[in-house]
């Protein structure tokens, strides 16, 4: 398994599915398996907060996962609970950074 890390680049609230995490591949090659729902990322703010959040889903509209799409886009949008998105008052933002995998 190998790391990576990715770059938040949007969030969005999505109403009784929790929060779109639109995330940008800035290094490593990250298998599907890794990125899967019920598996966990590990995010960093700016300011050096972390928490870790569990993928929920993927977003509808983003087509099927796989290693080549991946690899081709370097983007995925991931879906987590709203409550991990939003601890302590503290949202999730543009400019965030996830890593993985959670060990």
């Amino acid at each position: 398994m190998s790391d990576f890390r990715f770059n938040v680049s949007d969030v969005i609230y999505v109403p009784l599915r929790g929060m779109l995490l639109r995330l940008k591949l800035v290094d490593g090659e990250p298998d599907t398996a890794q990125v899967k729902p019920g598996r966990k990322l590990r995010l960093k703010s700016p300011g050096g907060e972390e928490r870790v959040v569990t993928i929920k889903d993927h977003s509808a509209t983003g087509g099927r996962v796989t290693k080549k799409a991946l690899m081709a886009k370097r983007e995925l949008d991931v879906i987590i609970p709203a409550e991990d998105g939003m601890r302590d008052q503290d949202p999730v933002e543009i400019g965030w950074e996830a890593f993985g995998p959670v060990r």
